[in-house]
């Protein structure tokens, strides 16, 4: 749990969405859920966290935009600090981010408590969401784009392609009786 609102995951991405362009409070929303839809992002917290980088001086209003009948929206972009902080935090997660343990490494640890018939099955429903998600985030993806405004999409791909080829491996290696299986009650 972040200890302050500029904690935030979301934090980096929207500060660098205002890199690209500023923007009002349901465009950054707008923009996190189409660029990275995974993230489910609700308008609420993005306005939240927009005024809480506001009050840290990180984004400022530039001015106010009206559509129609809408109410006016605030445009906001990044200020000198914003930018400074932006960079520091791209240059300080490039170099020190880890690797998490995930809660599916978690419980492959234990593949070996579930049946040997059963173990595909559940792998392979792992594998199909995996390929969900794949076919998600290529869809997401905008070919207008410059590939480096979307390198982490590529990076993400990769390990999900990476991630469902290796379970498709093992699966075929359980289903030839490749892979020792323990028995029952010993995991």
């Amino acid at each position: 749990m972040p200890l302050t609102a500029v904690d935030n995951p979301l934090t980096l991405r929207l500060l660098g969405l205002l890199v690209e362009q500023p923007m009002h409070q349901y465009a950054l929303a707008v923009a996190l859920n189409e660029r990275y839809p995974y993230l489910n992002a609700k308008s609420g917290s993005v306005y939240t966290l927009v005024r809480s980088l506001e009050a840290a001086g990180w984004v400022g209003p530039t001015g106010v935009e009206q559509t129609g009948n809408r109410p006016a929206r605030t445009i906001y972009a990044l200020t000198d600090q914003g930018w400074n902080v932006f960079k520091e935090r791209v240059r300080r997660q490039i170099r020190e981010a880890k690797v998490t343990t995930s809660a599916f490494v978690d419980a492959l640890a234990y593949l070996g408590a579930l049946d040997r018939a059963e173990a595909p099955h559940v792998l392979r429903e792992r594998q199909e969401s995996l390929e969900e998600r794949i076919a998600e985030l290529e869809r997401a993806s905008d070919p207008g784009l410059p590939e480096i405004t979307m390198i982490e999409v590529d990076f993400i791909l990769h390990q999900l392609r990476a991630e469902a080829e290796w379970i498709r491996a093992l699966i075929t290696r359980i289903d030839d009786g490749e892979l020792a299986w323990p028995a029952k009650g010993q995991a």
